[in-house]
């Protein structure tokens, strides 16, 4: 008896554990994950010129989830006309989602995003914020703060008093004006601290920058630093600044850590650049891109007025790169050179 008792015990938690195991195939109320949905993600750059840019597709390629995720990728080559034909490729394509780094930011720029809008495409800004328009996220570097890096360094080279210039990219990105404006918020605060000339430069032309420079010089006015809105507005002003034999002295900051600007400041050519983490920072749009397409909850810093618009804000932070601490970019751009000694 005692062992038919055995035998039925062990036939019922067989039939138990095969419930328990079995429970979430007839269980109408438990539901495996559903499959994440395939997306597309259009990427339009305005530029690749630059290193950080190239930083950039490396970090969407690389942080895309899976291989559910399909990237195209097209670059303007700082040509709106170019842009806008890229957009409607995209579109055409079906894309989920459009990550925009604009061309331009001012009220042409504008007309393209609100016909990406009227698509009903997603827009992710990155780096660039276009005016007055809806966005769906704008994923930015903290540019006021990089110009306030720069100038508070600048101020602190020049003992609080010197002239100055300041070197500023082109006027239809919202990134030169926030950059200037972080500048000025220092530069106020100074009575000794005088500017001689800021100018806008078209699409960030270096070519541009030497000219600015090279007049400067030519009406005899004195100064003795320069502020550029990034790195290669300040490698063209080192340039004539060599040039005209008047380079020892001057303090030059630029901004973006670029692979030429980091070697710069390596060789102390240049004195300082900000570094805006190109790589955290297109990580965080792919990211958010995903996130949006799919239609799932996402995290994001504040939101910020554009026109009538409220946008959700990621911001990525920055930092000041000086000969003190350039070896940090090593990893990004691989050994650096010393600076070179004069026989």
């Amino acid at each position: 008896m005692k062992k038919m008792s055995i035998i039925i015990i062990i036939c019922l938690l067989l039939i138990i554990c095969g419930c328990e195991v079995s429970l979430e195939k007839i269980n109408p109320f438990v539901q495996p994950p559903k499959p994440k949905k395939e997306i597309k993600i259009g990427v339009s750059m305005a530029t690749m010129k630059e290193d950080v840019y190239k930083i950039m597709k490396k970090s969407i390629f690389e942080n895309r989830d899976e291989e559910k995720i399909k990237i195209i990728w097209k670059n303007a080559n700082n040509n709106l006309e170019q842009q806008e034909k890229d957009i409607k490729s995209l579109i055409i394509d079906n894309v989920d989602i459009i990550i925009l780094h604009a061309v331009d930011t001012s009220e042409k720029g504008a007309k393209l995003v609100n016909f990406i809008n009227k698509s009903n495409i997603p827009v992710v800004a990155l780096d660039r914020l276009t005016q007055n328009v809806k966005v769906d996220a704008y994923i930015s570097a903290d540019n006021f703060k990089a110009g306030q890096l720069q100038a508070r360094y600048l101020i602190d080279q020049l003992d609080k008093t010197g002239n100055i210039i300041i070197l500023k990219g082109d006027k239809n990105t919202n990134v030169s004006k926030s950059i200037t404006k972080g500048n000025m918020s220092e530069l106020k605060k100074y009575m000794g601290i005088n500017i001689v000339k800021d100018k806008f430069h078209e699409k960030w032309s270096k070519e541009l920058s030497k000219k600015t420079i090279k007049s400067i010089i030519d009406l005899n006015k004195d100064f003795e630093g320069i502020l550029a809105n990034n790195d290669q507005l300040a490698l063209g002003a080192i340039e004539i600044l060599k040039k005209e034999k008047i380079n020892k002295k001057m303090i030059v900051v630029g901004a973006d850590a670029s692979k030429e600007g980091a070697i710069a400041v390596a060789k102390e050519k240049l004195n300082a650049t900000i570094d805006k983490m190109p790589y955290a920072l297109a990580k965080n749009a792919i990211k958010v891109a995903t996130f949006i397409a799919r239609g799932e909850d996402w995290n994001w810093d504040r939101t910020i007025k554009n026109g009538e618009h409220n946008i959700k804000l990621v911001i990525s932070p920055v930092k000041l790169i000086d000969k003190y601490n350039i070896n940090s970019l090593e990893e990004r751009w691989g050994r650096l050179p010393i600076k070179e000694n004069k026989k």
